[in-house]
């Protein structure tokens, strides 16, 4: 989660949620009732209806004739066989004879009832074991899942699923237990196929949410992944292809058709993006060849555990994210120098799909290092430590049986692994043995050169996630220097937790014309809380990054400037448009409370993240920005009870501590106040405003020396903050210590030369 503005006060509703939730939600409040107008836009232009749209659409049938190879070779892809109805051919064993499978608390079964439709009997959203009928089969290798109707025009995805390998039933959750009502149950919005799954498993997906009856009315061009999933709409070509134009003139004899326009290959990498990526979705509507940045939000290595600190991955990211951070796409490697793109599959399964470009530099890749893989890896040809992949590409499972490389290409490093937990390729091999044992094996053999860019990069990532100030600079220096825009959009991201020092906010300022929308609106995302503080000169630099060439950049823009925009102009209407889009998630409505509480409406706001619970009462987050909420309309109680199950559902992290703290403070219960305050510091000791607002608690309860000490730790953390040696100044005097007054009070005249408060108490002290 993202970090809230530190406060110069002990005041839980002087803070409001200032950072924008990136992912995909009687009181139906849509962000389209302010504008009173539809917000499907796209680049500012009405979205064409769904009929005009799939009218373009020829269908992969109408691609056979003249496209035979390849059309065969797509047929029973992955992409061919992403989405499918039930097909006895493929999927009978799964359900004949019966099957059982004991999962977790529960026992599922899979049969053909007497008419030989599929049917599951498992638990529903009610608690009870009844047979559902299976409509679909989504995804085909390495395993199958079952789409299955339910109210609303929804298809839920089923826990219950297939292993077509080892023929058996298994829970794609594997220990992880999800009940019923739980957001990440299989009948919950976590597993709805219109909103998680749909837009990558078919061609041209139009979801459709309808807010007002929560229902959907989803439509597609084709069924599965299909020829213009990543060409693009065929329907002229095909007409065109049929009664091509004759000419008498020998030099016209082969006229080109005009219907077709060749992709680039950025432009191929960023089709297949559109769904090999972790992303929040903001037109819903990607067309193949255009840019990956009109139409969401990537997920890139930032403060959150998606990714570890080296950029590997952790949580289920989807490999675009990990393959731009990499030197491979830096270098100009993209996704067909290693996949066909019509089988999908690697165009070799051992070191030649490395080797064809490490053996020797060539005209494409002229500065590539070249690599004996025995004499590099110091493993024995054909073990599975002499398989580049193995190193540089490990396996993470997801789905409890689907085991996917890493695209970053990162280097097997064990000194992060004892500093800061992050995996190494050597240890997930070598399991009985520990990263001591393996450091001083990569040391031996690599020296000096395992104290990289990369090592250094990492550590101050690590460095940085841990809240340490000296991490600070360096970020800085990250974002200016940094060869590679996903790692700058990292340093960007990171940046917010000191968004308050001048420096940071002045690096993050000029990232806003950076040539990379991502290192753009990371930027953006960074300075929100500036921009919301009433900063002009941040103000004033957004601005114009409302009419920004990607729209990614114009919406975060929008955001940032979301309590003065004008709802009707192009960056507006796109905000509202995606603030809509994304309404049938929790998320998405946690986004329209901030939105609504940002324009003024309390009591929408309210509605919005009370839904948000109501969809997924087990995320934390959500009951944080209902305590603000409940805070700023003096429900003091309520904030409280919302913190503390807050705290009861995510109980390490610190921000809810000390929100806690701040919230008992507001109820006058000082030494409950105190508790919570030290509770998030034993969690997070780098937290300079945690520090001074339990140093003020601590004077309260007539705790001077602690009170004394807290703010020095206050000080350290947060150096430049002149109200924190002003606390300490005013402390110093009461007890009488002129001169230790003095000093902090000359500190904070230093920090702030125009500091009213701190050179009056500086004159008194004088006379």
């Amino acid at each position: 989660m993202r970090h809230l503005p530190p406060q110069y006060m002990v005041c839980l509703s002087g803070l409001i949620c200032a950072w924008l939730s990136c992912c995909d939600n009687g009181q139906e409040t849509s962000s389209r009732n302010e504008t009173n107008q539809s917000s499907d836009t796209k680049d500012g232009a009405i979205i064409p209806p769904d009929d005009v749209v799939h009218a373009q659409y020829a269908g992969s049938q109408t691609c056979k004739q003249c496209h035979a190879e390849a059309h065969a070779a797509w047929q029973n892809s992955h992409h061919g066989m992403a989405e499918r109805g039930y097909d006895p051919a493929l999927d009978e064993d799964a359900f004949k004879p019966k099957q059982t499978l004991q999962h977790n608390k529960q026992e599922s079964e899979t049969f053909l009832d007497a008419e030989g439709l599929a049917k599951i009997l498992t638990i529903g959203k009610d608690g009870k074991r009844r047979a559902y009928p299976v409509k679909r089969i989504i995804g085909h290798d390495p395993l199958r899942q079952f789409l299955i109707p339910a109210p609303g025009g929804r298809l839920q995805t089923c826990d219950v699923s297939w292993d077509p390998h080892k023929k058996e039933l298994f829970d794609v959750y594997g220990d992880d237990e999800r009940l019923p009502g739980d957001w990440g149950s299989w009948t919950g919005q976590g597993m709805n196929w219109n909103a998680m799954c749909a837009s990558c498993h078919n061609t041209r997906l139009r979801k459709n949410y309808i807010p007002q009856t929560n229902s959907y009315k989803t439509t597609m061009a084709e069924m599965t992944v299909s020829c213009e999933s990543c060409h693009g709409p065929m329907k002229d070509h095909v007409e065109w292809q049929k009664n091509p134009p004759k000419s008498d003139d020998p030099e016209k004899k082969n006229i080109k058709d005009p219907t077709l326009t060749k992709q680039t290959r950025d432009q191929m990498l960023e089709t297949c993006a559109a769904c090999h990526a972790r992303r929040g979705e903001i037109t819903g509507d990607m067309v193949p060849a255009e840019s990956f940045f009109d139409h969401y939000n990537l997920t890139v290595t930032d403060e959150t555990d998606t990714y570890h600190i080296d950029g590997q991955v952790r949580d289920e990211n989807y490999v675009f994210s990990s393959f731009l951070s990499s030197r491979m796409h830096h270098a100009g490697v993209r996704c067909g120098d290693c996949h066909e793109p019509h089988t999908n599959k690697l165009l070799f399964n051992d070191n030649m799909l490395c080797m064809r470009c490490h053996t020797a530099p060539t005209a494409e890749y002229p500065n590539v290092p070249v690599i004996n893989p025995t004499a590099h890896s110091f493993h024995a040809e054909g073990s599975a430590g002499n398989d580049c992949r193995n190193c540089h590409m490990p396996h993470t499972t997801y789905m409890d049986r689907d085991a996917r490389r890493d695209h970053g290409f990162t280097i097997p490093d064990p000194l992060l692994t004892k500093e800061f937990g992050t995996p190494n390729a050597c240890n997930r091999c070598h399991t009985d043995k520990d990263a001591q044992w393996a450091l001083e094996w990569t040391d031996k053999w690599y020296g000096e050169r395992m104290n990289r860019h990369t090592r250094k990069r990492a550590i101050l990532i690590g460095r940085a996630r841990e809240g340490d100030p000296a991490a600070r600079q360096g970020l800085i220096e990250l974002l200016k220097t940094e060869p590679i825009a996903a790692w700058q959009a990292t340093a960007a991201h990171l940046l917010e937790i000191w968004i308050l020092d001048e420096q940071a906010a002045k690096a993050l300022v000029e990232a806003l014309k950076h040539d990379s929308p991502l290192v753009r609106e990371a930027a953006l995302r960074s300075l929100v809380t500036q921009c919301r503080e009433g900063n002009k000169t941040v103000r004033m630099a957004i601005e114009p990054l409302l009419e920004d060439p990607s729209r990614s950049v114009r919406v975060a823009a929008a955001w940032a400037l979301v309590d003065t925009l004008d709802l009707k102009s192009k960056a507006g209407r796109e905000l509202v448009h995606m603030l809509d889009h994304n309404a049938d998630q929790p998320l998405g409505r946690m986004q329209l409370s901030q939105f609504a509480f940002l324009r003024g409406n309390p009591k929408a706001a309210l509605a919005q993240i009370r839904k948000a619970i109501e969809w997924d009462p087990n995320s934390p987050p959500f009951h944080h920005d209902m305590a603000i909420l409940l805070s700023m309309n003096g429900d003091t109680t309520g904030s409280i009870n919302a913190l503390e199950e807050a705290v009861r559902l995510d109980p390490n992290e610190p921000e809810y501590h000390y929100k806690l703290g701040l919230a008992w403070n507001e109820a006058g219960d000082l030494s409950k106040c105190v508790e919570s305050l030290e509770n998030s510091l034993k969690l997070n000791a780098s937290n300079g405003r945690a520090w001074y607002n339990l140093g003020l608690a601590y004077n309260s309860l007539q705790q001077p020396e602690k009170a004394l000490s807290a703010l020095l730790r206050a000080e350290q953390a947060n150096p430049d903050d002149a109200t924190i040696p002003y606390a300490r100044a005013t402390i110093h005097a009461r007890l009488g210590q002129r001169q230790q007054a003095i000093e902090a009070a000359t500190k904070a005249i230093q920090n702030r030369n125009d500091y009213a408060e701190a050179i009056q108490l500086m004159r008194q002290l004088m006379r």
